[in-house]
């Protein structure tokens, strides 16, 4: 009895380290989620799927100074294995997203709104455009980078990328942004 007692205590001691360790972490992982796949449910599923992946393997993230951009890694990993599983790309996925617009273009019709936060909505819905301008790996790395924050070494990781291949995506297309930006609203 005493060992089953044990299991369930050593049990609950693994489950708690996992929580403190992936809870900070959810609200990114779902961000990049949305993004890829522009579908709640699909974001979710996806975000659980990895969950499951790393669920057993706490003492490698305790000794992770980052788990962050390891635990994207692994979602990256699950993305692509749903889109194997549907015959189509993640690349090609990202053409999805442009429903985003509707959005932008009603709440700037709303009453009451502030001039800035016109400004801003405005602003959003223009960044939003540019992005569709990009390639697929130019718009992953930019999301990546500079939405969510990874850093270019672990943007790298996360895509299996090399760093160079990074940076130079990145430049690529804040130079094709900035241009499209700079040619005012759409």
């Amino acid at each position: 009895m005493a060992k089953i007692i044990g299991f369930f205590q050593s049990r609950a001691v693994r489950d708690r380290r996992f929580e403190e360790i992936v809870r900070p972490h959810l609200g990114s992982m779902y961000r990049v989620a949305y993004r890829w796949v522009q579908n709640r449910e699909t974001a979710e599923d996806l975000v659980q799927e990895a969950l499951v992946k790393v669920i057993n393997r706490v003492d490698e993230m305790t000794q992770l100074e980052k788990p962050g951009p390891w635990l994207i890694k692994i979602l990256y990993r699950c993305f692509v294995d749903f889109h194997r599983k549907h015959a189509r790309t993640p690349a090609q996925h990202f053409d999805d997203w442009r429903g985003d617009f509707a959005v932008f273009d009603e709440a700037l019709h709303l009453e009451g709104e502030t001039s800035n936060n016109i400004k801003r909505l405005e602003l959003q819905r223009d960044l939003l455009k540019g992005l569709e301008t990009l390639n697929d790996d130019q718009r992953e790395v930019v999301l990546l980078h500079d939405s969510e924050g990874y850093s270019a070494t672990e943007v790298a990781s996360i895509l299996g990328i090399s760093d160079g291949t990074v940076k130079s995506r990145l430049h690529r297309a804040r130079t094709q942004l900035k241009k499209v930006l700079d040619q005012g609203p759409f």
